[in-house]
């Protein structure tokens, strides 16, 4: 009796394991560097095409969206761009960074003060965050979206964000596989600096249905560290890329729970100027050149 009990639990097992095959996402600093720095370089820039063409050959710029997105009468906006490159069949969404002293003061205040909403995918996040990507979506990044995915339906889609962006994209990726747009097994989400985005019920969530999800740490940075861990309810999703150098070299430290004290979190003094500067690449500043001259100043 034990013995057929145990070959029908055994059974129930193989068939479980082949009909739901779980792959491990894997991280590459290369696919990261080549691509990812000179796309958020793009959102600051007058003349998007500039900066990618710089890596991009066979592509297609859909549009570049710019929105008022808080309460300075204009003074602040947020930005998102789309496009998909043929050669390595993707579709991208990018969202630009905290532009500003600003932005950063009243981003921070709405963060730290206002309540948070309930988001997609589960759990709660940012008021800020979820307004700035909701205009950004609605301004015509959702039309351009579905065009674009149900053009090339075999197409991945690489969602990427940098400090504010960083959240953003963390937001979209979740928003688009909770609501059917795409597949926990064709979407890649890559942040640079990206703060505590929600909370711990929006972090399990977010792991559940974003399986390539990378939030990429350059030594010191000092944002990813806002709002402190807990604080109003903030948590971090996973998983930590964590580069305790110049990241001149593919020399990184991974870190897959969500708030490992064994990657960024392991040191107490942070600096702003590591949020500016990822594999290299003044991003903001050469962004706003259109990505001309030197990229590392």
């Amino acid at each position: 009796m034990l013995q057929t009990v145990v070959s029908v639990f055994l059974l129930l097992l193989v068939q479980v394991g082949h009909s739901a095959p779980v792959s491990e996402a894997t991280f590459s600093d290369a696919f990261v560097r080549k691509y990812f720095p000179t796309i958020v370089a793009s959102t600051e820039a007058k003349n998007a095409s500039m900066c990618l063409d710089r890596v991009f050959s066979n592509y297609e710029l859909k549009k570049h969206i710019n929105v008022k997105c808080d309460e300075t009468d204009g003074l602040d906006t947020c930005s998102g761009l789309t496009f998909v490159s043929h050669d390595d069949k993707a579709i991208v969404i990018a969202f630009r960074g905290t532009y500003g002293k600003l932005q950063l003061l009243v981003e921070s205040e709405e963060i730290i003060y206002r309540n948070k909403t309930a988001w997609y995918g589960g759990g709660n996040v940012g008021y800020y965050f979820a307004h700035a990507f909701n205009l950004i979506w609605n301004d015509g990044m959702k039309t351009d979206v579905n065009t674009l995915t149900h053009k090339y339906p075999n197409y991945e889609i690489w969602v990427v964000g940098h400090s504010l962006g960083g959240s953003m994209a963390a937001l979209a990726s979740n928003f688009l596989i909770s609501n059917g747009i795409a597949t926990s097994s064709n979407l890649k989400m890559i942040s640079f600096g990206e703060p505590r985005t929600g909370d711990k019920e929006f972090a399990d969530a977010h792991d559940s249905l974003v399986q390539y999800s990378y939030r990429v740490i350059h030594k010191k940075d000092i944002v990813p560290h806002i709002p402190l861990n807990g604080m109003e309810g903030f948590h971090h999703h996973r998983t930590e890329i964590w580069y305790n150098n110049d990241m001149s070299t593919a020399d990184y430290k991974e870190c897959k729970e969500q708030e490992s004290p064994f990657c960024s979190d392991s040191h107490l003094d942070f600096m702003i100027g590591d949020h500016h500067r990822y594999y290299g690449m003044y991003m903001s500043y050469y962004g706003r050149r259109n990505c001309t001259g030197d990229p590392a100043n």
